[in-house]
């Protein structure tokens, strides 16, 4: 008997299963500059909202149209905005935290946004550096300034599972396609490279 097709089924069946992400991802970033578009991390949440609408099969962002970038940063701390985060939240799998140079690290609504996701919802955390194309084992040490405050809190605790990706299509598509509270795939701790 001919073993050959039927391993050769196996393996485009389940090329074509791992080809789609179906979890879906809160994004949390410094919104802070958001008019400045040249300085802020405004273009990076656009360039994933183009992977999006390019590869729908393989990114689910959940809060790409609820944030107003023309209101003031002040809006954000309403309870209405708050309240609707929360909501996107409890329907996410994972959380994606978009590091760069310019983050921010003492943003008020970014840090609760990292808490309650990480406290609440217990979402495995996704930490993209922007501008990164590999990562070195030091990269929490490298960029330790560049990291949220809460982050750099749960780093010194141990106290979330956190994995940190340079912020590349294939490496993002990978990490949220492997990461998920639904499924209980955690990275091992707070500093896995993955």
């Amino acid at each position: 008997m001919n073993y050959e097709p039927c391993i050769m089924n196996f393996f485009v069946s389940l090329h074509k299963k791992n080809a789609m992400n179906t979890h879906k991802t809160y994004v949390a970033y410094d919104a802070e500059g958001v008019l400045d578009h040249e300085n802020s991390n405004l273009r990076t949440f656009q360039q994933l909202h183009a992977w999006q609408r390019m590869h729908p099969d393989r990114f689910q962002f959940l809060n790409m149209d609820e944030i107003n970038f023309s209101s003031e940063h002040d809006d954000l701390v309403d309870s209405t905005v708050k309240n609707r985060l929360l909501a996107l939240m409890a329907n996410a799998d994972n959380l994606l935290v978009l590091v760069s140079k310019i983050t921010n690290v003492e943003s008020p609504i970014l840090n609760w946004q990292i808490s309650k996701a990480v406290n609440r919802y217990h979402l495995p955390v996704i930490i993209a550096y922007v501008g990164k194309v590999h990562l070195e084992d030091t990269v929490e040490d490298d960029n330790w300034s560049r990291l949220p405050n809460k982050i750099r809190k749960y780093i010194g605790r141990d106290s979330a599972r956190m994995c940190h990706i340079p912020l590349t299509q294939d490496k993002l598509e990978r990490a949220l396609g492997t990461f998920s509270v639904g499924s209980q795939t955690y990275p091992w701790n707070s500093t896995t490279i993955f």
